[in-house]
């Protein structure tokens, strides 16, 4: 194909371009379970890149991916293909985008940029148009951008975006198309159409859970009395700025309301308080309705007699104009007013909805309310059918079908595809200890001990560095309460929950070179068991510890009910629990094998993976290996970096 950024494909990368193409140029969806070392990413962007030359409704490519390093591959590939393209072919314009906080320097509490506030009007522009050009004359890394707009003295963010509408492909996160928020504003802005705009979805196993974060909002009563202080600095704003005497009385109507709503929450949320604590429990399920009559019993104005409708709509106008003075040392960009019309604006939506749940906890002594997403395809169902066509791939993606029914997709306009490993299975043996679990009942001193042995012995077999993932910082700390364990040639390196990414980064090259062996603690889901490409074959081993199934809860509940009635109950169970977390567990011990040549052991200490309930959920092409215990871990360790040394 004309736009393949290499010399040559390989048969089943081929096989993921060509049958691409067709799809796009169709308008239809693809699904693909594309595993590491296929190829994906230079397959889909010479498909994506020939239906849209090849089709007249088609006029961008949005490339999505939540990893930055990602960002970087996609961006190397479309210089690789643009070098390869004759010169009378028209190269591929691309911009890459990250998150406004990350590329823009300095944003003011309601997301304004100031990065050149010093500059003339006159010198912005010039700076602008520079650094515009700059970005427009071949692909660019984002950082590089983010560079010279600092040294242009100019806006890295709205340049890329200035850029992005002349652009073939816009590299972003899933949340500037699948979080209302964010794409509402973002899109319009590059005057991107979804329905004339190409869909690519990389790792789009993460996309059900990011659609669920993005509708995950709080209510609490510090953020509706903080709400009102807002309101009542935005009514001393708005009579110095000489407001009209209608406007302020709305506004004085509606703070007012917050008064009143303020001391209707407080009671409510005491009531509900009381009732977890007669009942023993850490959460439990609040209805929609029964929430937003107190807000309606609130916002029934005393001043002009109309009823709660006016008052709703009202309040909500004066919500979202909202607008305070940052304090020098405010680093959240949100104001307490934003959040309130986001939660009370969900609340309305999903009133009558079974697909949105509310749970009421507690957050230190004070009570709670989250929104929770039960079902992403009241989201991503009719954007994904309002493109122009799709791909969603993902290494995990498994199995294809659990994907299209969660996110709504059309079976009639949609493929699913498998495509096999194109490593060798016995360079990435799987072994299965059926001596250990997570299990919370089983769990004890001499489970944990155990634990401690197989890593141990998988340790004292290996040449090279060895990462453990577990399902929780608490099972990572009990394992490593006691360090001596480990064997002394190893240097321990440990994830933190607060870890920015320039300490991610610094133990990733740490893992490089050198004569000395580390062995990497982390979670399953954390920081580095998804989105890091461990490149050059630095990891030997990769040990899983456990099944990360979610913990009961009352969200986990509804979930579940929710999916068996949609679904039935064995699929519920298994798109709401189980194969979530059978593919956690795939994700990390994914992380060894990149490329061809790479080699590493795996191996899961959990012997429900023995069990018909588990091992069914693990796909076929996983060559599993039972083993009794650590001895015998150690054993086929030995053996295994004698063949592979």
């Amino acid at each position: 194909m004309q736009y393949f950024a290499h010399e040559e494909a390989r048969d089943q990368q081929r096989e993921f371009m060509e049958t691409s193409a067709k799809t796009l140029l169709e308008g239809h969806t693809i699904i693909a379970e594309a595993p590491t070392g296929l190829g994906k990413t230079a397959a889909v962007i010479a498909a994506s890149v020939y239906a849209s030359r090849h089709s007249e409704s088609v006029s961008k490519i949005l490339f999505l991916t939540g990893r930055q390093s990602q960002h970087r591959i996609v961006v190397d590939t479309i210089l690789g293909l643009n070098s390869r393209l004759p010169s009378e072919v028209p190269k591929v314009s691309v911009v890459d985008l990250i998150g406004r906080e990350s590329m823009c320097g300095k944003l003011d509490v309601q997301r304004q940029c100031y990065c050149e506030e010093d500059a003339s009007s006159q010198a912005i522009g010039s700076r602008r148009s520079r650094l515009r050009q700059w970005i427009r004359d071949q692909p660019r890394h984002v950082e590089d951008t983010i560079k010279r707009g600092r040294a242009e003295g100019t806006c890295p963010y709205h340049c890329s975006i200035e850029a992005a509408r002349d652009a073939e492909i816009i590299v972003m996160d899933y949340n500037h198309v699948f979080v209302e928020s964010v794409s509402r504003s973002s899109l319009s802005s590059m005057s991107v159409d979804l329905d004339s705009s190409i869909l690519i979805v990389d790792e789009a196993h993460n996309l059900p859970d990011r659609i669920r974060m993005g509708l995950e909002l709080r209510l609490t009563k510090k953020m509706v009395n903080a709400a009102r202080f807002e309101m009542e600095e935005h009514e001393e704003a708005s009579e110095r700025d000489g407001a009209s005497d209608d406007e302020l009385v709305k506004i004085g109507s509606s703070i007012a309301s917050m008064r009143r709503l303020g001391g209707e929450i407080e009671r409510w949320m005491s009531a509900g308080m009381k009732r977890l604590e007669e009942n023993e429990e850490k959460d439990m399920l609040v209805s929609s309705s029964e929430l937003l009559q107190v807000f309606r019993s609130s916002l029934s104005s005393s001043l002009e007699g109309d009823g709660w409708e006016k008052g709703m709509s009202r309040l909500m106008k004066i919500l979202a104009e909202v607008r305070v003075e940052q304090s020098d040392d405010e680093e959240d960009s949100e104001t307490s007013c934003s959040r309130l019309f986001s939660f009370l604006d969900i609340l309305s939506r999903f009133e009558s909805s079974e697909a949105m749940a509310l749970v009421f906890d507690l957050l230190a002594d004070e009570g709670r309310v989250t929104s929770c997403l039960l079902d992403p395809s009241v989201v991503s169902s009719d954007l994904i059918s309002g493109c122009a066509g799709s791909i969603l791939m993902s290494g995990t993606l498994y199995p294809a079908s659990m994907y299209a029914d969660t996110l709504g997709i059309d079976r009639d306009s949609s493929i699913e595809m498998a495509y096999s490993s194109p490593f060798s299975p016995d360079r990435r043996p799987a072994i299965i200890a059926s001596d250990v679990t997570t299990r919370y009942a089983e769990r004890g001193e001499t489970n944990t001990e155990k634990i401690r042995d197989h890593i141990r012995s998988v340790l004292d077999s290996t040449p090279g560095n060895v990462a453990v993932f577990t399902t929780s910082y608490g099972i990572l700390n009990d394992i490593l309460e006691d360090r001596s364990w480990v064997n002394r040639s190893f240097r321990i390196k440990e994830e933190d929950p607060e870890m920015r990414k320039s300490d991610v980064s610094k133990i990733l090259k740490s893992l490089e070179g050198g004569n000395s062996k580390n062995v990497l603690f982390g979670v399953m889901g954390g920081r580095f068991s998804e989105g890091v490409d461990y490149s050059g074959g630095v990891l030997s081993a990769a040990i899983c510890v456990g099944l990360p199934l979610p913990p009961p809860s009352s969200r986990q509940s509804a979930t579940l009910e929710y999916m068996s009635q949609r679904f039935g109950r064995e699929r519920g169970w298994r798109y709401a629990a189980g194969q979530p977390a059978v593919n956690s567990v795939l994700q990390a011990m994914g992380r060894p094998i990149r490329k061809e040549e790479d080699r590493a052991i795996l191996v899961m200490l959990e012997k429900r993976f023995g069990d018909r309930t588990y091992s069914r959920l693990l796909p076929d092409s996983l060559v599993t290996i039972p083993c009794a215990d650590s001895d015998m871990t150690g054993r086929l360790s030995k053996r295994f970096f004698t063949r592979y040394p």
